[in-house]
């Protein structure tokens, strides 16, 4: 048997009757929630739009006063230019077959980079360290500002790791050796059915809101 009727056989056959019957679900669900969402705007104004105004004024106070420190904003580049040189320089040693120390580590109990192809494979090693390093830095010029009131560096905090965490390279296809793997194996039935079940999440928060409202 060759490597590619091998890998042929590995593969589960798609079941089509399925992927139908997800791809009908998907499109029900979506426009259901396009419907509430349209109805719950009508006459109201746009639904969230004060909690978004505030968010953005105060990442504008935020950045305002990052910028009126210079000192503090080239330190910081420094920094940066220096972890991702050494990251450069870890990574050429990696390649060449060397030991070396990593530059940024996940956190233990980080559960997104347990794979082992995040430290064994040399390329979503380094992706994931240049995560590391440019969150790290991002966090730290706008998680201690001072001048900020408590209420509004609170919301600078957490809008910057719900940011951080959005731009993970574990959350996208390209950049995930695990979900990658699973895509190939499955045919791609993965991604369906993890839209048909964020569907029904959203579907449930909506349900849940306009009880509320």
């Amino acid at each position: 048997m060759t490597s590619k009727q091998k890998n042929q056989a590995e593969t589960p056959a798609m079941d089509h009757a399925a992927m139908a019957r997800l791809y009908s679900d998907i499109a029900e669900k979506s426009s259901a929630l396009l419907a509430k969402y349209m109805m719950r705007g009508t006459g109201k104004g746009l639904p969230g739009m004060s909690a978004e105004l505030g968010i953005t004024q105060a990442f504008f106070e935020a950045w305002a006063r990052v910028i009126a420190d210079p000192l503090r904003v080239a330190d910081t580049q420094m920094k940066l230019w220096q972890d991702y040189m050494a990251l450069w320089q870890s990574s050429l040693s990696k390649m060449l077959g060397q030991d070396s120390a990593p530059v940024a580590e996940p956190h233990k109990a980080d559960r997104r980079f347990r794979h082992e192809d995040w430290e064994n494979n040399f390329l979503y090693d380094y992706i994931k360290q240049s995560y590391l390093i440019a969150t790290r830095h991002l966090h730290q010029s706008l998680c201690c500002i001072e001048g900020l009131d408590e209420k509004t560096s609170k919301k600078v905090d957490f809008y910057t790791r719900q940011y951080i965490d959005a731009l993970s390279p574990s959350n996208f296809l390209l950049t995930n050796p695990e979900a990658l793997r699973e895509t190939v194996n499955s045919g791609g039935q993965n991604l369906v059915k993890g839209l048909n079940n964020l569907l029904e999440d959203l579907t449930r928060a909506t349900a849940s809101n306009c009880a509320c409202a």
